[in-house]
């Protein structure tokens, strides 16, 4: 849930019928604290890594994150998430979201990226 990561209300996107609402996209790249972390991962840290996958489906299954999901990088994996946000939101709007991640709030060396998209193109 949500909720038990922050205490920003859910963002709801219109449907296609609905008002216009502009919206501004982020690319946030989560960069674990290791090239090798997720085959060298403690018990704790695998703990760690699932409520990083919650909070993130979470904010998927909330409407803040368009899609999110490991990347097979060979100098090390990463993670991509994709953030809609309203368009009076900044990326320290973003910073905020992602602050909450339990892998941030661990302080264990994991850290965020965030890139606004200077344009987005979407299949309707």
């Amino acid at each position: 849930m949500l909720a038990a990561y922050s205490s920003r209300p859910p963002i709801r996107v219109p449907s296609p019928q609905g008002v216009e609402c502009p919206m501004k996209y982020f690319l946030c790249r989560f960069i674990p604290p290791g090239p090798d972390f997720l085959k060298t991962m403690t018990p704790e840290q695998k703990q760690l890594m699932k409520a990083h996958g919650e909070f993130l489906q979470a904010m998927l299954e909330q409407g803040g994150v368009v899609a999110h999901g490991p990347v097979a990088d060979p100098a090390g994996g990463w993670g991509m998430s994709l953030f809609q946000m309203a368009d009076n939101e900044s990326a320290d709007d973003v910073r905020a979201i992602v602050a909450e991640d339990p892998m941030i709030k661990a302080n264990i060396g994991a850290r965020y990226e965030v890139l606004p998209m200077l344009q987005l193109r979407m299949r309707a």
